[in-house]
């Protein structure tokens, strides 16, 4: 991913209006074992829900998650292909020589007593989206490469778990986090697609 693209994430001054403002945490109330996904949270376990691309139990859930897309680089739609939950949120890209979007918070949240960022990446080995970035925004931005976690573009579901460490290897402060996750690539042809799913921090 080139310098200009991470620019544009981790030092944005105005994103704008989010794509998806204040998301609602999601009730299971369906009493379906099978929505609970591979790895279902545990009462009395520690586990930070997002609000947004999972809808499961947790012992926090933040409040405050915006999304944004940025530069209309694609859209979201809903899928049933999904994980966990009642669906996983497909992303289709819009044909322009980057991509990107991600949750940012009102104000900087210390994440430096979680350990792990769990999240599961689909895309099809035709017509999917392949050069995935992941990052975490925390004064300076940090960046995972997804392929390097586990991910590919093959059609199967990866459930891909992420020390919070190697996110502060590569430069950001997990006490100062205002971006607890983005995810953004180059290239790719309009139309193509990512599936994301079934993500929290333990």
């Amino acid at each position: 991913m080139t310098p200009l693209i991470l620019l544009l994430w981790a030092c944005r001054a105005d994103l704008g209006e989010p794509s998806y403002p204040d998301p609602e945490p999601w009730v299971d109330d369906t009493g379906s074992s099978a929505l609970l996904g591979p790895d279902p949270y545990v009462e009395g376990e520690r586990r930070l829900s997002l609000a947004i691309f999972y809808e499961g139990g947790a012992s926090e859930v933040d409040p405050t998650d915006h999304f944004y897309i940025f530069e209309n680089t694609f859209s979201v739609n809903p899928s049933d292909e999904r994980i966990e939950g009642l669906s996983s949120d497909l992303w289709v890209h819009t044909g322009g020589p980057w991509w990107g979007g991600g949750i940012f918070w009102d104000e900087a949240r210390d994440l430096s007593g979680w350990t792990t960022l769990n999240v599961d990446l689909r895309a099809p080995a035709e017509g999917g989206l392949s050069g995935v970035d992941l990052g975490l925004v925390g004064g300076a931005e940090g960046r995972v490469n997804a392929a390097a976690a586990g991910f590919s573009a093959d059609g199967e579901w990866h459930h891909l778990v992420i020390p919070l460490a190697d996110f502060a290897a590569a430069g950001a402060d997990l006490a100062l986090v205002t971006s607890p996750l983005v995810v953004a690539g180059e290239g790719g042809a309009e139309g193509d697609v990512l599936y994301i799913d079934n993500l929290y921090l333990e």
